[in-house]
């Protein structure tokens, strides 16, 4: 399977390198042999026939992950996929999709171009349309080898590009490109980077509604069949496959094969399985392939049936499960949100093995399984009547219970607050008379809980925002009532703490001086007390003759620095401007102006005296005028004497 040199220098499959990322790491599972793609002839041709070619030959991803999505039509999907290109193998990428580019402008040259990738995006989607998936589906129980399977074949309409730093911007080696055939902004850097990068095969649901098709399964999916996959070459990737929902269908077993031989599985490489909240199966492998082992084969075969099993009693409904007409309550923003989380799923439902929940609705309600197994709901409309059972990991439904889904209570605020937040409570048709508490909740920081008994009327609560650090926050409210699931949820009101700056002072020393000097005269030491009324974390600045430090030492509340004056140009006086700045960005300030070891100290600074402000621009305090007035004075008492 090796690669003739012509092959490697066409120009035909120099634009393609993100085709060959993506669409050939997979591969029809009847082909043992990839085929070789027949020179286009003329080397500036941009027609593409990438048929049968396999990227696996040329290049090697560290890591790749695939997601097959199938219609209900049972004939058309989506397929999207990530390769992710690191170090070493990021600059073998780049070098030879540049050694490839031979023939075309700016080809071969040893750098790499924005307009070389934009032509990659252009023509890629073309390329992919002929390459095969390595993805195969056929009817009937257990079928391995090369049998004559219903490939999956490329859409070319609903297939997209994208990369990630294939080309950086603004690398150091950077330079504009230097042919005359280079548009006017046009960027190059040198193929030996090692920049990692990142190519993406997208869903383009602009043009189309599939980029996937295939021979439509007579069955559906309500009978047996095998699913197969080529995995040859795949250095390391995890593949996830999601059919529509049938009723009971299940993976019954898997196989691996290299070179036609079943091997010994281990947990890792088994497929695992489960039901969405609308019914679907996914699945999903991880497959990995040591390239010393090439040309060995690989394939993994996966049967399902929907066959009903001998022994396995369906999951069964527990006492503390809710009845039918119960309240699901959830917070309904209109994106998806919480319904049920997975530790109640399994209270609610009894059976011997794993078990999940799922649900259906109204047009426009939809369910998920979220990756952690709580149920999730988009909803549309104020409230919904859904239908909602048990299944286990042998595809085994328990009997339906019918909720109701919906807000019990509608929370309404909003708008900046400094010391208390008012947040009005409104009643709905769907529960009577809830108990309702709400706590303020920023990060790992909460307000004091508020609550009302018995709500039956608009009702306002006033949250105590001691708790919080400035900024926004989010009201948690727990209700119930009669007839509803207990309800925690977390709502978004648009409500914010307002910040306090902090305040600052500078000590006096036993002497009223504002600090002290060094025996050179070039240091000058001081200290004082801060106060951050929202307790926040704080940082200091002090600036001198133009240059400023942040080596201020903080013991508690108390600060002490020492700077130096060798720097200033000027040593009639000296200004310290003192500067603290809390988390929100609020600020105090302390000015001290001191006079050289020997002058006559002026009066401003600590004990109160000296200037403090904030970022509200509010207008200083009088302690910098009188400060100002002491040095004029202290300058005329030096003239005079």
């Amino acid at each position: 399977m090796g690669m003739s040199s012509e092959l490697k220098k066409s120009p035909l499959l120099g634009l393609l390198l993100v085709v060959l990322m993506l669409a050939s790491s997979f591969w029809s599972p009847d082909l043992a042999e990839v085929g070789k793609i027949a020179n286009a002839g003329g080397r500036q041709s941009l027609e593409v026939d990438c048929s049968n070619y396999s990227f696996e030959e040329l290049f090697v991803y560290d890591y790749a992950t695939y997601d097959l999505d199938l219609n209900t039509d049972w004939q058309s999907g989506w397929l999207t996929a990530s390769a992710f290109v690191n170090d070493s193998n990021a600059a073998t990428v780049r070098t030879d999709l540049e050694g490839l580019l031979e023939g075309v402008p700016g080809g071969n040259n040893s750098w790499l171009s924005t307009d070389e990738r934009e032509a990659v995006r252009q023509i890629g989607p073309d390329c992919i349309e002929d390459m095969v998936t390595k993805l195969g589906l056929r009817e009937g129980m257990s079928h391995r080898g090369g049998v004559d399977w219903n490939d999956l074949e490329w859409y070319g309409d609903g297939i997209k590009l994208d990369e990630i730093n294939l080309v950086p911007d603004d690398h150091p080696q950077e330079r504009n490109c230097q042919g005359a055939w280079a548009s006017t902004d046009c960027k190059e850097v040198p193929v030996e980077i090692t920049d990692n990068l990142v190519i993406y095969l997208l869903a383009d649901t602009d043009d189309s509604s599939k980029n996937i098709e295939l021979n439509q399964l007579p069955n559906h999916g309500s009978s047996n069949f095998t699913f197969a996959s080529n995995t040859t070459n795949m250095t390391k990737a995890t593949i996830t496959v999601t059919f529509p929902p049938v009723n009971g269908l299940r993976i019954v077993t898997s196989e691996l094969f290299r070179d036609g031989v079943a091997q010994t599985m281990t947990v890792d490489q088994e497929p695992t399985q489960s039901i969405g909240a609308d019914g679907s199966l996914s699945f999903v492998f991880d497959t990995t392939y040591d390239l010393v082992d090439w040309p060995m084969v690989q394939e993994l075969f996966i049967d399902f049936t929907t066959d009903p099993l001998d022994t396995n009693d369906p999951p069964e409904w527990d006492a503390i499960a809710p009845e039918n007409d119960t309240v699901i309550p959830i917070v309904n923003d209109g994106s998806q949100v919480l319904m049920l989380t997975a530790a109640q799923i399994d209270n609610f439902l009894v059976d011997e093995g794993d078990v999940q929940m799922t649900c259906s609705g109204p047009a426009g309600w939809s369910f998920q399984t979220s990756g952690d197994g709580d149920l999730m709901v988009t909803p549309n409309g104020d409230s919904a009547t859904v239908t909602c059972n048990g299944v286990d990991e042998h595809m085994q439904s328990s009997s339906e219970r019918s909720w109701k889904v919906a807000q019990p209570i509608v929370l309404s605020g909003g708008g900046d607050y400094l010391n208390t937040a008012p947040i009005t409570l409104s009643p709905s048709s769907h529960v009577s008379s809830p108990d309702v508490s709400l706590v303020g909740v920023h990060g790992s920081r909460t307000t004091a809980s508020v609550a009302t008994t018995g709500l039956s009327s608009e009702t306002m609560l006033e949250l105590d925002l001691a708790g919080l650090n400035p900024g926004p926050f989010s009201v948690q409210v727990s209700a119930t009532a009669s007839g509803m699931l207990d309800w925690i949820g977390v709502v978004d009101l648009g409500l914010s703490k307002t910040g306090q700056p902090p305040t600052i002072t500078v000590q006096k020393t036993l002497d009223g001086e504002n600090g002290t000097w060094d025996d050179s005269g070039y240091s000058f030491s001081l200290s004082g007390t801060f106060y951050e009324p929202d307790g926040e974390s704080v940082q200091f600045s002090i600036e001198v003759c133009g240059f400023s430090t942040t080596s201020v030492n903080q013991m508690g509340t108390n600060w002490d620095a020492t700077v130096s004056v060798a720097g200033c140009t000027e040593h009639d006086s000296y200004t310290i401007t003192i500067t603290v700045t809390d988390t929100t960005g609020l600020q105090a300030q302390s000015i001290v102006i001191t006079l050289p070891p020997g002058g006559v100290e002026d009066g401003s600074g600590g004990g109160g005296g000296a200037q403090t402000t904030d970022d509200s621009g509010g207008l200083p305090a009088p302690g910098l005028a009188i400060s100002l007035i002491v040095v004029a004075f202290a300058a005329f008492i030096r003239r005079k004497y």
